[in-house]
C-alpha cells in the first residue's frame, strides 16, 4: 500500500508540473512565444545544416515553413506528457482500466480546453480548436503509452510467475 501512495505522489506531482509548464508556455505573449519557436529551429538548423553553406536569408525561409509544424509537434509532445502522468497517477487507483481511461483524457481535454482559453488573456496569442484537438491527441498518445507498458509489465511478470513455477 505504501509503495501505491508513494506512486500516486509521485505522478500527482509530475503532472501538477506538466501544467505549470504548460501554463507558462501560455503565458508568452505572441512575440515571446514566436522567438522561442524560431530559436529551437535556429539550433537544430545550425546542428543539421541543409546545405553547407546556407545564407541568412535561407536559414530564415526554413524557419518560416518549419514553424507550424515544431508547435503544433511542442502542443501534441506537452501533452503526451500529460497523458502519461494523469494516466500514472489515475492507475494507482483501483477503478476500472475503462474509467482510468477516461479521467485520465478528461483530465487533459478539460486543461487543454482551460490553457487555449488562458492564451486569449496573453497578447498576440489566439485560442484555437484546432490546438485543443491536437493536445487531446497528444493525451490519448500518452495514456495509450502508459496502458502498454503495464500490459508489458503483467504479461512478463505473468512469464517469469509461470517460469518459477515449472522449475
Amino acid at each position: 500500500m505504501r509503495k501505491t501512495k508513494i506512486t500516486r505522489y509521485i505522478f500527482f506531482t509530475l503532472m501538477i508540473l506538466t501544467c505549470i509548464i504548460i501554463f507558462i508556455f501560455s503565458s508568452q505573449n505572441g512575440e515571446e512565444s514566436t522567438e522561442v519557436s524560431d530559436g529551437f529551429i535556429s539550433k537544430i538548423i545550425d546542428i543539421f545544416p541543409l546545405t553547407k553553406n546556407q545564407t541568412e536569408d535561407q536559414k530564415q525561409e526554413i524557419i518560416k515553413n518549419l514553424q507550424f509544424i515544431v508547435r503544433k509537434t511542442a502542443h501534441f509532445s506537452i501533452y503526451t506528457i500529460l497523458g502519461i502522468t494523469s494516466m500514472g497517477f489515475i492507475n494507482t487507483y483501483n477503478i476500472s482500466y475503462k474509467k482510468k481511461i477516461g479521467i485520465s483524457f478528461l483530465i487533459g481535454f478539460l486543461y487543454a480546453i482551460s490553457d487555449e482559453f488562458h492564451q486569449l488573456f496573453s497578447s498576440g496569442r489566439t485560442a484555437k480548436v484546432m490546438d485543443v484537438g491536437i493536445d487531446s491527441a497528444g493525451v490519448i498518445f500518452g495514456i495509450f503509452i502508459v496502458y502498454v507498458i503495464i500490459k508489458l509489465y503483467k504479461t512478463l511478470k505473468t512469464k517469469t510467475k509461470n517460469k518459477k513455477v515449472n522449475i
